[in-house]
């Protein structure tokens, strides 16, 4: 008898140890989190963008980033820089989203469309709780967060006047007007009158105009000159007879083209695009897209 209760107390004892132990390390991520962000912070910016990788911090870590993000870079185009710069190296899926009722945000899985979209969302937010709010707006209709309510195609959510994160300017940098097309298409509707989507968006379907810089015959020299950093959305002329323009997107900075294509590049920079890339592609053409600041943001 004297032995059972000997084990029990040992057993409490254990499980009292265990608690600590966890309640400790707990603190101690959370803590060191901090550490290595006040470290960091008083590095240069050139050694601070090259230390961080958004896609690999936890949500706590990213918080401190967005605040720190805010007080480096309180000019636009270099925080918008320093994102897409500490997004470099980050995987593609194909798919981000796990469960996006819970988690509209998946910022360490991103594509060609998230990525545009994640830098969007963390230029406008100063901290995580902000990013949630703010992502909701930026990728989704009315501020409803779900599969149907999602802007599922590049061309609808850069023309869309009630989307206030998005700018289509593509006409307002051409130097030459006759390298501009105009086109209507029906989004969502294939050649053969069916959905794309099928019935996944409530029979959704919309027909937009849009005017795009043509890429045959193209030189830089046709442009006037673009801003530090501005959004590119490239005409997929393949795609037309199935409902969609648009066929890969990414932001221009200072010249460069950040994006993510494909599994086996992740999301890379392509130094001097509209010069060295843009004319010896396959796209049909591109818009032009500002991504905006906004200081008064949306409620419901």
């Amino acid at each position: 008898m004297v032995k059972y209760r000997k084990d029990r107390k040992i057993i409490k004892i254990s499980y009292i140890a265990l608690a600590i132990v966890f309640i400790f390390l707990s603190w101690t991520a959370i803590s060191l989190a901090e550490v290595d962000f006040n470290k960091l912070n008083l590095l240069a910016d050139d050694k601070f963008l090259q230390k961080v990788k958004i896609y690999e911090l936890n949500s706590v870590q990213l918080d401190l980033l967005l605040h720190e993000l805010q007080r480096r870079f309180p000019d636009k185009d270099d925080r918008l820089k320093a994102i897409a710069t500490m997004y470099l190296g980050a995987d593609y899926y194909k798919e981000p989203f796990i469960d996006e009722l819970k988690d509209p945000l998946p910022y360490s899985r991103t594509n060609c469309t998230m990525f545009v979209l994640y830098a969007t969302t963390f230029l406008n937010s100063s901290n995580y709780e902000e990013a949630l709010e703010t992502i909701r707006w930026v990728h989704y209709k009315g501020g409803v967060v779900g599969y149907k309510n999602r802007y599922h195609f590049t061309s609808d959510r850069i023309t869309d006047p009630d989307n206030k994160y998005f700018t289509d300017v593509t006409t307002n940098y051409v130097v030459d007007q006759s390298f501009i097309r105009e086109l209507t298409l029906t989004l969502n509707v294939k050649q053969d009158g069916s959905l794309l989507f099928e019935g996944k968006l409530g029979g959704w379907k919309k027909t937009i105009t849009i005017k795009y810089i043509k890429r045959g015959d193209f030189t830089i020299d046709k442009l006037k000159k673009l801003p530090r950093s501005i959004g590119i959305a490239f005409v997929k002329k393949s795609n037309w007879p199935i409902g969609v323009i648009i066929g890969h997107e990414g932001i221009l900075i200072d010249g460069d083209l950040y994006h993510s294509s494909c599994p086996t590049l992740g999301l890379y920079k392509i130094e001097d695009y509209l010069s060295e890339s843009f004319p010896f592609s396959d796209w049909e053409g591109m818009m032009l897209f500002e991504i905006n600041v906004i200081n008064n943001k949306n409620t419901e």
